[in-house]
């Protein structure tokens, strides 16, 4: 078990990771964020230099190799052989302070795809910075990467951790034809992203929408650093983990004439500019009753409901 420290495109994060064999380390790939050759840290204070052979964005994992070898690794589990109630056990460095921590708890349920086990739902008092740790079963074996946390039924947050069923794949490969990731800062700092800066420069002027829009951008196109943490704290006007609207007390525009911003892509997208209906798309709140939303999804009216990416500049984004 390491620690993660990153620092890259102006942003400094840390999270978890773990040995897999003697020079290959496994974590999240939004821990990894942008930086290509993170530092690994043990308990005793001994430190790694990584280079980054592979990263999945959809799939939030990352490969590291390291040029010094470790002595001790963790294998995988059989996902097929867990049970539900089975006891397991969180290793990571929770956020803020990143201290080595050890959260016990039981397996509450499985993800799954088909009849693969590709994830497991644990009940451990686990937190961020966590992420990208394993989730040990009581033989020792990983059985996944502490990946995401989520409410099920109430307050508490649940781990979801991802399976070798899930991982395993991507992960050989890159072990097997990886190479050194060349660092990119687009979509990690403002002014790479045409959608992210959008909704930045409304959330930087006090439309709160945006902000938690900007904040949930990373679930559709690859955005995150500096745009993810200016939408989560509502412009750098808040430390608390709250949606923006709910904070301030304001709400989404849904209906044509309450914002003049969302007005005027309107009016864009309903004069053919493709890219302004995909920007409206990624600016309206998704409700079923939102009219802006209905209308970017149709290409103005003109496609069957979310169908295809209106202009150039989101297909290319999403499908490099």
């Amino acid at each position: 078990m390491w620690e993660v420290v990153t620092d890259a495109c102006g942003i400094e994060s840390g999270g978890s990771s773990f040995a897999v064999a003697r020079d290959i380390f496994i974590t999240n790939e939004h821990v990894i964020g942008p930086d290509m050759t993170p530092t690994l840290i043990s308990r005793n204070g001994d430190t790694l230099e990584g280079i980054v052979i592979g990263k999945d964005k959809e799939l939030d994992v990352a490969v590291v190799r390291v040029s010094t070898p470790v002595d001790l690794w963790l294998e995988w589990a059989d996902p097929n052989a867990l049970r539900e109630g089975e006891p397991v056990v969180s290793l990571g460095y929770p956020a803020p302070y990143y201290s080595f921590s050890v959260s016990p708890g039981t397996i509450i349920s499985f993800l799954r795809e088909g009849s693969s086990r590709i994830g497991v739902i644990s009940d451990e008092a686990s937190d961020y910075g966590s992420s990208g740790g394993p989730l040990i079963s009581a033989t020792g074996q990983v059985v996944g990467v502490v990946t995401q946390y989520v409410k099920e039924g109430g307050a508490q947050l649940n781990g979801e951790s991802f399976t070798y069923s899930h991982l395993g794949s991507f992960i050989e490969r890159s072990i097997q034809d990886g190479t050194a990731t060349t660092e990119n800062c687009d979509g990690y700092a403002y002014g790479t992203n045409i959608i992210g800066d959008y909704l930045w420069d409304l959330c930087s002027d006090g439309t709160y929408w945006a902000c938690d829009n900007l904040f949930n951008l990373d679930l559709y196109v690859p955005v995150g650093g500096e745009y993810t943490e200016f939408g989560a704290t509502c412009g750098d006007r808040v430390e608390i983990d709250i949606y923006c609207i709910e904070y301030f007390k304001t709400s989404f525009p849904t209906s044509y004439g309450e914002d003049p911003n969302l007005d005027i892509l309107y009016d864009e997208c309903s004069q053919d500019n493709g890219n302004s209906c995909d920007l409206l798309y990624f600016a309206s709140s998704g409700f079923e009753d939102d009219d802006y939303f209905q209308f970017a999804a149709t290409c103005g009216n003109t496609e069957e409901f979310d169908t295809v990416w209106c202009g150039w500049y989101v297909a290319d984004l999403v499908n490099p």
